[in-house]
C-alpha cells in the first residue's frame, strides 16, 4: 500500500498539466489470466500492473480492465479514473490467479477494442506471456493456432490502426511470442516491452504514458547535473537507484542540500527502495546536481510556461530509413513566432541505445518558427530511446520516448520448409518499387511477387541434416533514390543437427527488433568444418562476418583510430589460426590412426 499511495503523488508530478488537457485518453487493460501464466508469470506481476495502473493513469483519463484466457470478461468497465475506480482497480488482483485453460489473444484484442465508448483516442495495453493457444488438439489445434495468430497480424492489426486504436504489449515473461507482440504494435503505432520485475513493470508503464501523454523534461548529464531555467515553475526528479542503497542528494545552485530526511516543507519527497520521487516548487534557477549514483531511466520532469511540441513521434523505426522529424515551441498553447524564439536557440534529436550510446544525431534546421529535418537511419535493431533537445543559453526543453528500431522487410520459413515468405514492414516498400535477390549456397534462388507487399522464395530440397543459410537482398526506389539492404538470413533445416551460423527464426513473423546470433553452436570446435563443402564453409563465413560487423560496427568505428586497437587483433587472429589449424593436424593424424589395414 505504501508503494501504491507514493505512485498516486507519481501520477500528478509526471503527467504535465498541458497533457491533462489535451483529450483524454481511454486506457483499456487487458490482462492475461491463461493457465499458461501459471509458469510464465510466478511471481504474478500482473498484480503489480493493475496497482501501477491504478496509480499512473492521470484523472483525465477514462479505463477499463479485461481478463482473458479461453473466454473475455471486463470486471471494471470503462470509466473515468477517479478515487472509486481506483480503488475497485484494486480489489481485482485475487482474479488473476482465477486461471483459465487456453489463451484466445484475437477475441481478447477484438473485444476490448471493439467495446463503448467510441473514444478517438484508445490505447489498448496487453499484458500477456503472447502465446496464442485455442482448444483443440493434436494438428487441428496447430491449424487453429496458426490461423489465429496470421488473422491476428494480417487482418485485426490493420483494423485496429485504421480506427485509430494503438496497442502496447508488455510480455510478463521471457517464454513469449516476441514476434507476434512486435507485430502488433509496430502495426497499430504502439510500444512493445518486457517486464520480469516489479521495476521493469512500472519502467515499461512509465514508457507507454510518456507516448499517451508526453511532457517536457530537462536532461540529466554524465555528472549527474540539471539546469533549471527562470520559467520552470517546478520540477519532479524520478530517481532510480539499486535496491539497498541511500537515497540520493539533491543540491541546488547555492549549495543547499536536499535528502530524503532533510529538506523544506514544501518539497514533497517519497522514498521507495528502488527508486526516490521528489517535488520541488519554485526552484531556483540555476545548476542542480545528484548526489549518489542513480539508473539511466532517471528522468527530470518539469512545469512550465514554454513547452516543446512536435509532430507525433513514430513509436517504431526502420533500419536505414531516415525519420522526419518537425519540432517547435509553444506558450500558453501559442507556437512562438520566429521573433519571440530564445536568442540562440538550436534543436538536436538523438537516437540512443538502452546505455545511452548515440546510435544517430542530428541538427534540425529553423524554417518560420519550426525547427525541421530528418534523423538517419540507425544500424543497430532493438528497444532504443529518441531524444528531441532544444538549448539555448536561457533554457533547455526535452522530449523523451521510447522507440522499436525494426528491419525494413521480414522473412520467415514455412512449417514444411518448402517456401520462404517475405513481408514489408516499411510503409513505403512494396512489389513496384522493391525487387527481391535471394542465394542458397551461392545459387540464385527463383523469387515470385504474392502479394502488394510480399514476396515468395520456393526453396529446393536438402539434406535434412543441414541447416543451411538463405541470403536474402533487396533494392528499392523511393523519392529518387535507390537503396540496397540485407535481410536477416533465413535457415533451412533450423533444427538440424549441423547447426551453421545464421538467423534464428521464430515461429511465425521473425522478430525484427532483436537480432539472435547463434553462430556459438553447442560445440564449436566439432561445428567448425563437419558436413559442409568448401562453398558452404565459404557462404557461412561471408555470412558470420556481416553478421559480426553489424554487431561491431559502433564499436569498431570508435576504436579504429588507436593504433594499438590493431595490433591486438592482429595477435589474436594470429594466435585463433595458429588454435584452429593445430587442431584440424591433430584430428586428421587420429583419423589416420583409426583406418584399418588391407
Amino acid at each position: 500500500m505504501r508503494a501504491l499511495r507514493l505512485l498516486l503523488v507519481l501520477v500528478g508530478c509526471l503527467i504535465p498539466p498541458l497533457a491533462l488537457a489535451q483529450s483524454a485518453p481511454d486506457v483499456r487493460i487487458v490482462v492475461d489470466v491463461s493457465g499458461s501464466m501459471k509458469q510464465n508469470d510466478p511471481q504474478n506481476l500482473r498484480a503489480s500492473a493493475l496497482g501501477f495502473a491504478a496509480t499512473l493513469l492521470p484523472p483525465s483519463a477514462r479505463s477499463s480492465i479485461w481478463t482473458f484466457g479461453t473466454t473475455v470478461a471486463n470486471p471494471l468497465p470503462s470509466g473515468g479514473v477517479d478515487d472509486q475506480w481506483r480503488e475497485r482497480a484494486g480489489g481485482l488482483a485475487s482474479q488473476l490467479t482465477d486461471y483459465q485453460q487456453f489463451t484466445d489473444i484475437e477475441r481478447a484484442l477484438r473485444q476490448a477494442a471493439g467495446a463503448g465508448p467510441d473514444s478517438p483516442d484508445r490505447h489498448l495495453i496487453l499484458l500477456t506471456d503472447g502465446m496464442v493457444d485455442l482448444p483443440a488438439s493434436g494438428a487441428e489445434k496447430s491449424r487453429l493456432d496458426t490461423a489465429s495468430r496470421q488473422r491476428i497480424i494480417e487482418e485485426l492489426a490493420p483494423d485496429l490502426a485504421s480506427r485509430n486504436v494503438v496497442v502496447h504489449p508488455i510480455a510478463l515473461s521471457d517464454n513469449v511470442d516476441l514476434p507476434l507482440l512486435e507485430q502488433v504494435a509496430q502495426t497499430t503505432g504502439g510500444l512493445a516491452a518486457i517486464a520480469n520485475t516489479p521495476e521493469e513493470l512500472l519502467r515499461a508503464f512509465l514508457d507507454v504514458l510518456d507516448r499517451i501523454l508526453p511532457g517536457d523534461q530537462i536532461p540529466i548529464d554524465d555528472q549527474q547535473r540539471f539546469t533549471i531555467d527562470d520559467d520552470i515553475d517546478e520540477f519532479n526528479a524520478l530517481l532510480f537507484h539499486a535496491s539497498g542503497s541511500d537515497s540520493p542528494v539533491l543540491v541546488g545552485p547555492q549549495g543547499q542540500r536536499y535528502s530524503h530526511d532533510d529538506h523544506p516543507g514544501s518539497v514533497e519527497w517519497l522514498g521507495n527502495d528502488r527508486y526516490d520521487l521528489i517535488t520541488v516548487p519554485n526552484p531556483m534557477p540555476g545548476e542542480w546536481r545528484i548526489e549518489g549514483e542513480v539508473g539511466s531511466d532517471s528522468r527530470i520532469g518539469i512545469h512550465a510556461d514554454i513547452v516543446l511540441r512536435s509532430q507525433s513521434l513514430p513509436a517504431t523505426l526502420y533500419r536505414g530509413f531516415s525519420t522526419p522529424l518537425d519540432v517547435w515551441l509553444e506558450e500558453d498553447g501559442q507556437t512562438l513566432a520566429a521573433d519571440e524564439l530564445p536568442a540562440g536557440l538550436s534543436v538536436r534529436a538523438e537516437l540512443r541505445d538502452m546505455d545511452g550510446g548515440i546510435l544517430a544525431q542530428t541538427t534540425l534546421a529553423p524554417k518560420q518558427a519550426h525547427f525541421r529535418g530528418e534523423l538517419p537511419g540507425a544500424d543497430q535493431l532493438g528497444n532504443a530511446r529518441l531524444a528531441i533537445i532544444a538549448r539555448s543559453d536561457r533554457l533547455i526543453r526535452q522530449q523523451v520516448q521510447t522507440v522499436n528500431v525494426v528491419a525494413a522487410m521480414s522473412a520467415e520459413l514455412s512449417q514444411d520448409g518448402t517456401r520462404i515468405v517475405v513481408r514489408a514492414n516499411h510503409p513505403d516498400l512494396n512489389a513496384d518499387n522493391t525487387r527481391l535477390s535471394a542465394s542458397l549456397t551461392g545459387n540464385p534462388l527463383d523469387v515470385r511477387q504474392s502479394g502488394e507487399r510480399e514476396w515468395t522464395i520456393e526453396v529446393p530440397q536438402t539434406d535434412p541434416n543441414e541447416s543451411l543459410p538463405v541470403e536474402i537482398t533487396a533494392e528499392a526506389q523511393i523519392d529518387g533514390r535507390t537503396l540496397h539492404f540485407d535481410l536477416p538470413i533465413v535457415r533451412l533445416n533450423p533444427d538440424a543437427a549441423v547447426d551453421l551460423s545464421g538467423a534464428d527464426l521464430e515461429r511465425g513473423v521473425a522478430s525484427q527488433s532483436r537480432e539472435r546470433d547463434d553462430s556459438a553452436s553447442n560445440d564449436d570446435s566439432e561445428a567448425f568444418s563437419d558436413g559442409l563443402t568448401p562453398s558452404q564453409m565459404a557462404d557461412v563465413a561471408v555470412d558470420k562476418a556481416h553478421q559480426g560487423w553489424q554487431f561491431a560496427r559502433p564499436y569498431v568505428e570508435s576504436y579504429a583510430q588507436r593504433p594499438v586497437t590493431w595490433l591486438v587483433i592482429a595477435a589474436i587472429l594470429l594466435l585463433w589460426l595458429l588454435l584452429r589449424w593445430r587442431r584440424a593436424a591433430r584430428r586428421r593424424r587420429l583419423a589416420r590412426r583409426s583406418e584399418p589395414s588391407l
